[in-house]
């Protein structure tokens, strides 16, 4: 029997959107802190990140707005939140905020496990958009041979979408190499997304941000991006069958795909593929939009 008197109903915030939460993991030293103040200073909508310490992102002075408690409000809208008082807090403070955030972009700690995390991202309001690893091209093969590390290492692969080299412009190709031979050894199938520095991984977190036309909407693409962009058109209507054999045979340096298909009973559904994740979903009533064409992003 069901004590009803316990029962407790939640209301979705933001009138049922949820906004999409990107995971960056990676062993200290993979260069995360490095990606997320590059993904700041690029980015121009307002992104909420969550970080171990606010002080450790090391924002320029004159983009900060305010700074209360374990909060830095800065002035294009984005948030950057201690999470020192724990997830359930920090997700409850941004559950708080009477707008939502186009884009959520949470730190993990470098021996955190991202598998464990990530149910907090599809909690009420948010919806898990992709794990992305960092990997130090530099110190990994040694990192994953250390009883010391190695666990560490392992767990954090398990979890990952997409796999990012950093640091490939400080090592000889060999070793590049040598280091994807054996991640694919290990989890063949995640994709292997090389940048020369952790600054260059922070236009990839770029690309998870919802833009002011709709989900499928995209940054414009700058000199030095590492990533290109595409349309593919999607047949209307089209069944969910044909949507998945569409998205089986994108190509293999695909990091990320997205957009809105309309089926024959005139359901749209969302697509969001990050990586090997993906997720085929009705399209909630506070995000609906027309359909779209698929938007594949390339490194």
């Amino acid at each position: 029997m069901i004590d009803d008197s316990l029962t407790v109903e939640t209301i979705a915030p933001w009138d049922g959107r949820r906004v999409p939460v990107t995971l960056i993991g990676g062993y200290l030293g993979a260069g995360k802190t490095t990606a997320i103040n590059e993904f700041l200073r690029r980015t121009d909508r307002p992104v909420a990140v969550l970080v171990n310490d606010v002080g450790e992102i090391n924002i320029d002075s004159a983009l900060i707005k305010r700074r209360h408690s374990d909060t830095l409000e800065l002035t294009d809208g984005c948030v950057c939140c201690s999470l020192a008082e724990g997830l359930a807090n920090a997700f409850d403070s941004l559950r708080a905020r009477p707008e939502a955030p186009d884009h959520v972009v949470l730190e993990l700690s470098g021996v955190a496990n991202p598998a464990r995390v990530a149910p907090w991202a599809d909690s009420d309001g948010f919806r898990l958009d992709g794990i992305i690893v960092l990997i130090d091209t530099e110190q990994f093969l040694d990192r994953l041979d250390d009883e010391r590390t190695m666990s560490f290492i392992r767990t954090q692969l398990c979890a990952a979408d997409v796999f990012v080299l950093t640091k490939t412009d400080i090592v000889d190709p060999a070793q590049v190499a040598a280091v994807e031979s054996r991640l694919g050894q290990m989890e063949p199938d995640v994709p292997i997304r090389r940048t020369r520095t952790a600054h260059d991984a922070g236009a990839l977190l770029e690309v998870g941000t919802r833009r002011p036309g709709g989900v499928a909407d995209t940054p414009p693409a700058q000199l030095f991006d590492p990533h290109t962009v595409e349309t593919h058109p999607l047949r209307q209507p089209i069944s969910q069958e044909e949507l998945h054999a569409l998205l089986d045979k994108l190509p293999a340096d695909t990091v990320r795909a997205k957009g809105v298909a309309v089926t024959a009973d005139g359901t749209r559904l969302l697509v969001q593929q990050v990586g090997r994740r993906r997720n085929v979903s009705a399209l909630p009533q506070a995000e609906d939009q027309d359909a779209t064409d698929l938007v594949v992003i390339r490194l």
